[in-house]
């Protein structure tokens, strides 16, 4: 014996689990069902972004390192690192190519990038921006995080579409190309 169910749209009982009435041809599934593909892309896009927000812990190269100098004996002498410069579109354009060829060139390493602003915010408690990769529909773009309270700020004064330099270290790509311990130039 099948159980019956009324059908969403013309109520008039139905059997479980059809995809369709056959009173009136109402599609009964739910949204998920209907748009399977959607769905997926839904979901990884909601998984990356997550990943991409909580990727950034390791300890990697800084911006400063402290260096001992054989003149002063009190006071220790602040090393900078030497930053590579890449703008975002180009740091976007080598993740899409070849994510392990940029990991080898980029990721642990201290950049300079410079590039227009298309997103700011703050995702599970940490400050970000999101520098365009200035292509139409690009998947992937730099998103930058701050954790310095100066720096973030500064971000206060900032909009969508403003040119920005910033100095942080590549952590790779989730979704995006994350650059952590980012300080506005």
């Amino acid at each position: 014996m099948t159980k019956m169910v009324n059908c969403k749209a013309c109520n008039k009982e139905i059997a479980k689990g059809v995809n369709k009435c056959v009173h009136c041809g109402k599609d009964q599934r739910n949204f998920f069902m209907k748009h399977k593909v959607l769905t997926v892309i839904l979901a990884l896009v909601i998984l990356g972004g997550i990943g991409s927000a909580m990727g950034g812990d390791k300890d990697s190269a800084s911006t400063t390192a402290p260096a001992t100098s054989t003149t002063t004996k009190d006071k220790p002498v602040e090393k900078k690192v030497e930053a590579l410069k890449v703008s975002a579109a180009d740091l976007a354009k080598a993740y899409e190519a070849n994510e392990v060829n940029a990991d080898k060139n980029y990721k642990d390493k201290t950049i300079e990038t410079t590039g227009k602003i298309d997103d700011i915010g703050v995702l599970l408690g940490q400050t970000f921006i999101t520098l365009s990769a200035e292509k139409d529909f690009a998947i992937t773009n730099v998103q930058c995080f701050f954790d310095e309270k100066t720096e973030i700020d500064k971000i206060a004064s900032l909009k969508k579409g403003d040119k920005v330099t910033i100095q942080g270290v590549v952590d790779g790509k989730s979704m995006n190309v994350g650059v952590n311990k980012c300080t506005l130039k």
